[in-house]
């Protein structure tokens, strides 16, 4: 490996990959590699090859831990060893805590915190049993990395709330929304697929509220309009959903996609009567906060989104202009209110026009590029 990177990128993440935070690593990438060449990408591995261009070299890290403190462990010592031979860095962009613990080991690197989700918040619901002495190493280094960094970007204004509670000066904290960009050409209807449908599209954390919707689709048997669920992940860990739908009789409501491409996703997207981002009433949508990709991506194809009423959407969607909100938790409301939007297809329609046109406005990413750029200025002028 080469030792005069300009700047590096770390993430805790596999890159590339079929997930909203794929997308999100992508751009902001693209435009630290284009300020700073050459950039070096340290993330996990994926099933699809590393990004090696002229200005970005990606290197994966890859264990077969499956104790994900281990794994993160063993990931942060990975980038120390790798960043302890680069020794001209300037920037050092991580959007998690292990690959911040590691950039923050060396001074000369201008450290910028990227706040998606704290671990303290996402672990339990991952691991309900999760030891309250962990927890607390765990606060201890996501206030090392709030601290050290340099600057701290989020994608909400409610997650930019969640890190002044938690002492984040407010001036150190830049809110960059994530993006979307309106498809160039119309797409054709997927073959596949009826011609009227419902479509979900992302990933399958307790927090996204599939479930809800699941249970939505009970109030709805008398239509004949399947959901479309486009899974970020497989079809293994799809399972649990797919036995619940069985249990709750609804199976035959669904239709799975697992891991589209970007061309496939917009094309079921585009050709959807509305797509449904059900997210849940719990910290981490409340708390934390976040910016949903789903959303986004829908109202730039034009599709109309029906979204639980929490603050994070209500940042992104203004209800009966460009979407329809409802209350969250509620699967016989949320049913209704797509009961309501078919009933209505002139109206909804207007919706996702109107959504589109916000996109186009407001939410692009070169909105975020230009953002973000600014930001690095400010962290290279940073004096210490």
């Amino acid at each position: 490996m080469r030792n005069d990177y300009r700047s590096v990128y770390v993430a805790f993440d596999p890159h590339p990959s079929y997930k909203g935070a794929s997308t999100h690593i992508h751009h902001m990438c693209d435009v630290l590699a284009g300020a700073h060449p050459t950039l070096l990408l340290l993330t996990l591995k994926s099933n699809q090859p590393p990004i090696w261009t002229e200005h970005i070299h990606q290197y994966c890290f890859e264990s077969e831990e499956e104790n994900i403190l281990k794994r993160a462990t063993a990931f942060m010592r990975w980038t120390k060893s790798i960043l302890d031979q680069q020794y001209n860095l300037v920037v050092g962009h991580f959007r998690d805590t292990w690959g911040g613990m590691a950039v923050l080991e060396f001074p000369h690197i201008r450290p910028l915190f990227e706040v998606n989700g704290l671990p303290s918040v996402e672990l339990p619901y991952r691991y309900p049993y999760i030891a309250g002495e962990t927890l607390q190493k765990i606060l201890r280094m996501e206030e090392r990395c709030l601290t050290k960094a340099t600057a701290v970007i989020t994608p909400s204004h409610t997650t930019k709330a969640c890190l002044m509670l938690r002492g984040v000066e407010e001036e150190k904290i830049t809110v960059i929304p994530n993006g979307a960009e309106v498809p160039e050409k119309v797409l054709l209807r997927p073959a596949d697929l009826p011609e009227k449908y419902m479509v979900y599209v992302g990933a399958l954390q307790p927090w996204q509220g599939v479930d809800v919707l699941l249970r939505a689709l009970r109030y709805l048997q008398d239509l004949p309009v399947p959901l479309v669920i486009c899974s970020s992940y497989t079809e293994h860990h799809a399972k649990p959903y797919i036995k619940f739908a069985e249990k709750i009789g609804v199976s035959d409501k669904v239709i799975w996609r697992y891991q589209l491409d970007k061309p496939a996703l917009n094309s079921v997207l585009t050709h959807a009567l509305f797509s449904v981002a059900p997210l849940t009433e719990c910290s981490r949508n409340l708390e934390q906060g976040c910016s949903p990709l789903k959303i986004l991506e829908s109202m730039a194809c034009g599709t109309p989104v029906i979204a639980s009423q929490i603050p994070v959407v209500s940042e992104i969607i203004s209800h009966d202009e460009d979407g329809i909100l409802c209350r969250a938790d509620r699967p016989a409301e949320l049913s209704r209110t797509m009961r309501i939007a078919m009933d209505y297809p002139e109206r909804t329609r207007q919706l996702g026009e109107q959504a589109r046109r916000k996109i186009q406005q407001e939410f692009t990413w070169s909105h975020a590029h230009r953002t973000l750029q600014q930001v690095y200025d400010n962290v290279l002028t940073f004096s210490f």
